[in-house]
């Protein structure tokens, strides 16, 4: 990492992709000792001390100016031909595609710009981490060190935070959060090429209208004038710029952990974090892409990777040849990679042998069936699912639907684990304070709000999915429950939603069911959607769903290691699928690791990436008398990190509740030897994560993972989906040969999932 930071061509830094679990977060830390803040200022300023502060604030101003708004570069390209492989270099052309008058205008920037930033205080590394693993950085970065070589690190978060940009100087180390960066960043127009850009990628059939990731309509569309002002008033010397702390400080390293959170460039995270200014430059990611080939150019924005941090560059040198010829458009992206990125996965050999020795990881695939009642509400659900998108499809709306399609998806998924948390069965998770608020809300409100929620764009602004448990704030943003509720507990109480300024709190965040239970209240009528599905057995106390019976049967196993069957524990019916992954064994029947008396109990992690079913599995769990504990994102962080501590601890809690949303990141959990995945995700790579929660760097037992699903549903389909990601995935790393179309969910894709 030193030697791409002082001697790269590209940029000065990079990516560090080594898989989860291999050390990234003590790799930085040695990074960060290898060349101390403190001693790089004193040697540096001994000589040139104020050209300096004007190189490192000048070069970021004119990076951002031509990756975010790119209206004054216009990038031509040329092909090097002494290379293995082509690379395009950008050249800047103002001379023939500038006015005088913007010349004029850009020299006038430049110069305020210059002369603000000479004002930046230099401070040392800023890591911006999810919110869970902040209190675990501060642990590694206090345990991992000597005494006799500490690092002053800073915890950036909580209400009575430092306002003051000079005293986060004074440190090595300042830790934040994503959601913090989001509100302090520097608020300027963030235009980009880009979103023109990728409007004309659909004739290489790289993109479709099938992304829930929509444009946001922040500042597209702008007037040259109102860009103009955007300028002036972020480089404005006669007044501080409109940004917090953090973006006012010229930081010498910054480092993103798990990276990936920023992968979808067109969010405000994503525009945050390019615009604070530093030298040096990380994305730490055990898997930075996850969704489409997209993921990386965020990465290369991000890093000031030129000249693939114009999309337009990245577009034609990487997207176009790989939809051409996938083979060599991926041999061409591991080239423009290699120089950037350094990769170890728990394969990597050194002499022969591997790089390091952990304990084997085997997963089992348990298809499971339905019962009778089950089944039948099923086929019901799916059914008309697919009506109704045939539906779309006759219409030709599908494009206009997307989101809706992707709800009826999220339906049939949550089917599979327990029909209760089919929509219409959740509860209000926002309660009688939001019942309160609504009541004072004019009815007019009431209706724009729920429309919002029934709208074909009911997207989690947060995550990009379809919410679980879908809320609407006052401003008319939709979230996950979850998602938002970070910003309604925590300090950043701002919607995240670009120049939305709305503070969020309990009473301006409405659930659908409160909006309609007010609005039917004030008409007579009511408010009940039924749309033909008997429910009235799974209602019953006594119900308990097949996926839900399968964890059972395993913790009570578990809980037995002297029972005759303790070699291999609670046999399921169960099947193999191809799992494309080195280290993984797939074994039939479904055996599961015993634990000896001298290695303790077995642990368990059971995954779910929805609360609901958390929540029925926590009853039966009760009811059964096992001691565990719980971790999602309704949870604050103090009380998600004492979780963390006691089920590492304490001997008698043998099982872990996680969100996959809360839990799949960052975090330690080698108390664990067991994993249970309750449901399928999209993209693999995050239930990877979530297993490396457990194999990883200091787990001393075999790993167990268990991925439940049932037989004939879209689960089987969804299985097949990931398969194809993961040879996207491994094509791009250049880990096995071959490619694969890199898109997201297309139309034949639906039409598989469907059965259309």
């Amino acid at each position: 990492m030193f030697q791409k930071e002082t001697s790269s061509f590209n940029c000065p830094g990079g990516i560090l992709a080594d898989d989860q679990g291999l050390g990234k977060t003590v790799s930085t830390i040695a990074l960060i000792l290898k060349q101390k803040i403190v001693s790089q200022l004193k040697s540096e300023s001994s000589c040139k001390q104020e050209t300096e502060a004007l190189v490192l604030d000048a070069d970021d101003e004119s990076d951002n100016a031509k990756h975010e708004s790119g209206s004054h570069v216009k990038p031509e390209l040329k092909v090097s031909s002494n290379s293995e492989t082509s690379v395009l270099s950008a050249c800047g052309n103002d001379e023939n595609d500038s006015s005088d008058m913007e010349k004029a205008e850009d020299e006038e920037a430049n110069s305020s710009t210059r002369a603000f930033q000479w004002k930046r205080p230099a401070a040392g590394t800023l890591i911006v981490c999810p919110a869970s693993v902040v209190r675990q950085w501060a642990r590694e970065l206090d345990e991992k060190v000597s005494e006799e070589s500490k690092l002053s690190v800073l915890v950036y978060h909580g209400s009575n935070r430092t306002k003051d940009p000079n005293e986060l100087a004074e440190y090595d180390v300042v830790v934040t959060t994503y959601a913090i960066v989001t509100n302090e960043a520097p608020n300027k127009f963030l235009v980009d090429e880009d979103e023109n850009d990728e409007k004309n990628t659909d004739r290489y059939g790289l993109a479709s209208g099938f992304s829930n990731n929509k444009k946001r309509k922040v500042v597209v569309g702008a007037s040259k004038k109102s860009k103009r002002r955007g300028r002036k008033s972020t480089n404005d010397t006669s007044s501080e710029p409109d940004c917090g702390p953090l973006g006012k400080v010229g930081w010498f390293r910054i480092v993103l952990d798990e990276a990936q959170t920023i992968k979808n460039y067109r969010t405000q995270m994503a525009r945050s974090c390019c615009t604070l200014r530093a030298k040096r430059r990380w994305c730490l990611s055990g898997t930075p892409i996850q969704n489409t080939i997209d993921d990386l150019y965020s990465y290369f924005r991000f890093l000031r990777y030129d000249p693939y941090a114009v999309y337009k560059s990245f577009y034609s040198t990487i997207k176009v040849p790989i939809s051409r010829n996938s083979c060599q458009g991926y041999k061409k992206l591991q080239a423009v990679l290699r120089a950037i990125m350094l990769r170890r996965t728990k394969g990597t050999l050194l002499d022969g042998k591997p790089i390091i020795n952990l304990p084997p990881k085997v997963v089992n695939l348990s298809q499971v069936d339905f019962s009778v009642a089950e089944r039948s509400f099923y086929k019901k659900l799916e059914a008309d699912s697919r009506s109704q998108f045939k539906a779309y499809a006759d219409a030709g709306t599908l494009s206009q639907n997307y989101a809706n399609i992707l709800l009826l998806l999220l339906r049939l998924r949550q089917a599979c684990d327990h029909p209760q948390l089919v929509k219409r069965y959740n509860s209000d998770p926002v309660g009688k304070v939001s019942e309160a608020a609504v009541r004072r809300l004019p009815r007019e409100a009431r209706s724009r709000l729920i429309n919002r929620l029934e709208s074909s764009s009911a997207i989690c602004y947060e995550c990009n999915e379809p919410p679980e448990k879908p809320v609407v704030t006052l401003c008319g943003h939709i979230f996950c429950y979850e998602c938002v509720l970070e910003y309604i507990t925590g300090d950043e109480n701002t919607c995240p939603v670009p120049r939305c300024k709305q503070q969020l709190a309990r009473d301006v965040v409405f659930s659908e069911s409160s909006l309609r239970n007010c609005t039917s209240d004030d008409s007579g009528c009511s408010s009940s959607h039924d749309n033909g599905l008997d429910r009235s057995v799974f209602q019953k106390r006594d119900f308990c769903s097949s996926k839900i019976k399968a964890v059972l049967d395993i913790l009570q196993s578990l809980s037995q290691p002297d029972s005759p069957n303790s070699a291999q524990h609670g046999q399921m019916p169960s099947s193999s699928r191809p799992y494309d992954d080195d280290d993984v064994t797939i074994v039939e029947p479904m055996r599961l690791h015993s634990s000896s008396p001298s290695q303790g109990a077995v642990k368990t992690i059971i995954f779910s990436q929805w609360t609901g079913m958390l929540d029925l599995v926590e009853l039966r769990i009760l009811e059964s008398g096992i001691e565990f504990r719980r971790l999602d994102g309704t949870m604050s962080l103090a009380a998600r990190d004492r979780a963390v501590k006691e089920f590492s601890k304490k001997p008698d809690v043998k099982v872990m509740l996680m969100s996959l949303k809360a839990g799949n990141l960052g975090l330690n959990m080698v108390a664990a030897c067991h994993v249970i995945l309750l449901d399928l995700w999209w993209n693999p790579t995050t239930e990877d994560q979530a297993i490396d929660r457990a194999h990883r760097i200091g787990q001393t037992r075999p790993v167990t993972v268990t991925r439940i699903t049932i037989k004939d549903t879209v689960e089987d389909r969804i299985l097949k989906l990931q398969e194809e990601k993961r040879t996207m995935v491994a094509s791009a790393f250049g880990e096995e040969h071959g490619g694969s179309s890199a898109t997201r969910l297309t139309v034949d894709d639906l039409k598989y999932l469907f059965m259309v």
